[in-house]
């Protein structure tokens, strides 16, 4: 728990009675994206169609996070641990408009990163330039500057690698 520009921000784990309220942020997370992306509703009105974040819920391979700001939902943040790799990817992280840029979104990125110990992988798509500026920004300054980036092919943009093992 950490303030940051007057917001007490912390993660709080998903549990079964929250999976409406995540599924809910990935449709608001998918809205947003759209302004980078291009994506259109279906018919129905929704970005993403059939969409049950309980499949995270059950897996052991995902850890699922609310972002909250004084106790107000900000967001969310998905953790994936990709055992065969030995990484922890940040598979999706969003925090809504009213808390960016007041130090929301960083603070709950480093408490992420804070909660596992190992290699960490943030990917981020060529089309979402905003991300890969905040991304590179966290990811210095967490890492102290001891990171990789490279360009992956599979999601067709850059992809940062790190360690906390030492931190």
């Amino acid at each position: 728990m950490v303030r940051c520009d007057l917001l007490l921000v912390t993660l709080e784990k998903v549990k079964e009675d929250g999976i409406m309220t995540l599924n809910h942020l990935v449709e608001l997370a998918s809205y947003d994206l759209s302004e980078y992306n291009g994506r259109d509703v279906n018919e129905n009105g929704l970005f993403v169609a059939d969409f049950d974040s309980k499949s995270w819920l059950d897996s052991e391979h995902f850890h699922l996070f609310f972002i909250r700001a004084d106790g107000k939902i900000a967001g969310f943040v998905v953790i994936r641990h990709l055992y065969k790799e030995q990484v922890i990817n940040l598979n999706h992280f969003f925090v809504l408009r009213k808390y960016r840029r007041q130090g929301v979104g960083r603070e709950a990125a480093a408490q992420a990163f804070n909660l596992f110990k190992g290699r960490w992988r943030v990917n981020q798509y060529d089309w979402n330039v905003p991300a890969q500026h905040f991304w590179r920004s966290v990811i210095q300054a967490y890492s102290n500057q001891n990171y990789t980036e490279t360009i992956r092919e599979d999601i067709q943009g850059p992809s940062q690698e790190f360690s906390n093992h030492e931190m």
